[in-house]
């Protein structure tokens, strides 16, 4: 089985593309510097097989306020050069998020789905929720909000022109009409888009093994055990335990420190 490759050029040069345009704000510049020296250590580190060292300069490099696909990629092949699944899959499934057609990426993240245990058959997914997760929340909320006020900014000079010629006709009311409906609609897709970044929480396990309770407590009953690796989308919180619900719809309590967010 291949395992997976260690830095992709493509990824790399956003990396430091990101880097570069930072310099923009001068009061960032060390902290630019700091982080692409972090993430170079780390991948000489990853070269010569000190995966554990490569990812404590990654880790650096995250604290430096830096984040990009490339990084989040590399953390993810050291992970899974460390065996640690869930760990790996989580880093992989972030860069996923900046770097959703990646080839590298997506074979890399095959290989380690095929070695996890996750026996849940996913729900189908519905058309619109599809073309909402790969359109609309990859664009942003930002495109949309700007061409929404655009259509505000032609209604509103449509209604100045009526009023200053007192022209009254049919064409002119549906381009209003018009209008005012797409501005609309796009304000609320862009208000639906910045929100569902907040909602869409997902987890992934990152023990050997956790049970599935049916309450939040240590003696309610286990619905299901479940392994490293397996993604799970968070619905809730108490105290210690966070509610989530599996790829099969199933849905349960599993204690917060099993599990660590993408």
């Amino acid at each position: 089985m291949p395992l997976p490759v260690v830095i992709d050029s493509v990824m790399l040069r956003t990396f430091y593309l990101i880097l570069a345009l930072a310099f923009i704000v001068p009061s960032a510049g060390a902290q630019v510097t700091e982080a692409a020296r972090y993430f170079d250590e780390g991948n000489e580190q990853y070269e010569q097989g000190a995966y554990q060292n490569a990812l404590a300069s990654f880790e650096q490099a995250l604290a430096s306020g830096y984040t990009s696909g490339a990084l989040y990629y590399n953390m993810g092949n050291a992970y899974y050069r460390l065996d640690a699944l869930g760990q790996a899959i989580r880093y992989y499934e972030k860069a996923r998020r900046l770097l959703p057609d990646d080839p590298n990426l997506r074979h890399n993240l095959g290989i380690v789905r095929a070695r996890i245990n996750a026996p849940f058959s996913p729900l189908p997914t519905p058309f619109w929720v599809t073309w909402w997760k790969r359109y609309v929340v990859r664009t942003g909320a930002w495109p949309f909000f700007v061409v929404g006020l655009l259509f505000y900014g032609i209604t509103a000079a449509l209604y100045g022109y009526r009023i200053w010629t007192g022209t009254r006709n049919p064409w002119h009311r549906r381009a209003r009409a018009v209008s005012a409906t797409l501005g609309l609609l796009l304000l609320g897709v862009a208000f639906g888009a910045s929100l569902d970044h907040t909602l869409d929480r997902q987890a992934v396990v990152v023990v050997d093994q956790v049970a599935l309770r049916d309450a939040p407590q240590d003696e309610a009953s286990v619905e299901v055990d479940l392994f490293e690796g397996v993604l799970l989308d968070v619905l809730g919180q108490q105290d210690r335990w966070i509610e989530v619900r599996l790829p099969n719809g199933v849905t349960g309590w599993i204690q917060a420190d099993t599990t660590a967010d993408i």
